[in-house]
């Protein structure tokens, strides 16, 4: 599965098998490994190799702790994992046990193939059936299908969003168009002047250009501020990307800044051809 040791080491050789119950505080053999957001939640700032944890035996009082307390060692720290599915939300930690040492839960097997991995489900069966007819074999789905059955919850929202996103860049440039053309408009007999005084078609175009370019860097300043205001909101609503991503907002701004580019550059192009008599006679 990829999963990073950070310190320790994992379940080896001396992990199998039941542990002792000659310890009057439990099974002090027991071992476990957690993540790093449990490390950091019980120790702080320290090691939590070699520190002992316990597994409550009273509902009622969650820190007892008497004759059937069940004492663990921790042996290791590996990275954090999405357990579920990759949308769900942080938790206190996780922690794993060695399956010698833990035989009351369902097993689940990862295989890495080099071809198709649907292909292994009937042979996988087979060996399982081999080994234990009456050994239930559910749930046989690849990483690609359990990443797509994860998601689907929030596909439609995506989906929407970008629908939304795609219609708000639409009316931008409109907006941004409109106002330069009305721009043009207003100014027509400015123009007409300038081009009449000898200037050129290129110096009108720098100028109108020059005004929209303005628009745009205010805009984009205002929504800087903003994608640094929602930050928090939207951590929850990404996976395997921050909302301060710089490859993810450099494309985004190029995106806008094409877009802005085109609606400032039509009416700055329409700007060259007024006629300067036409513009005077007006």
């Amino acid at each position: 599965m990829g999963v990073r040791l950070v310190s320790g080491r994992f379940f080896d050789e001396r992990d199998v098998g039941k542990p002792s119950q000659t310890s009057p505080r439990g099974y002090d053999a027991t071992v476990v490994i957690v993540d790093e957001r449990l490390a950091r939640h019980f120790w702080p700032g320290r090691d939590p190799i070699g520190r002992r944890m316990y597994l409550p035996n009273d509902l009622n009082n969650l820190t007892a702790v008497n004759d059937k307390t069940v004492f663990i060692t921790v042996v290791g720290v590996v990275g954090e994992m999405k357990m579920m599915d990759l949308a769900e939300k942080p938790s206190v930690g996780a922690y794993y046990f060695p399956l010698a040492q833990d035989t009351s839960r369902y097993l689940t097997f990862a295989l890495k193939t080099a071809g198709d991995p649907t292909a292994l489900t009937a042979p996988l069966r087979a060996a399982l059936n081999g080994l234990d007819r009456e050994m239930p074999v559910f749930d046989s789905q690849t990483m690609e299908e359990r990443t797509e059955k994860s998601l689907v919850n929030r596909r439609s929202p995506v989906l929407l969003s970008l629908g939304f996103g795609a219609v708000a860049l639409f009316l931008s440039a409109i907006g941004i168009y409109g106002v330069l053309a009305y721009l043009v408009t207003q100014r027509t007999k400015e123009f007409g002047i300038r081009i009449a005084l000898g200037s050129s078609a290129g110096a009108v175009f720098e100028l109108v250009l020059r005004e929209g370019l303005l628009l745009i860097v205010g805009g984009f300043l205002l929504g800087s501020a903003g994608t640094l205001a929602v930050r928090r909101g939207l951590e929850s609503q990404l996976f395997g990307v921050s909302p301060t991503d710089p490859l993810v907002l450099a494309t985004v701004t190029t995106v806008l800044a094409l877009v802005a580019m085109v609606a400032c550059a039509v009416p700055a192009w329409r700007a060259t051809r007024i006629d300067p008599i036409v513009a005077l006679t007006e």
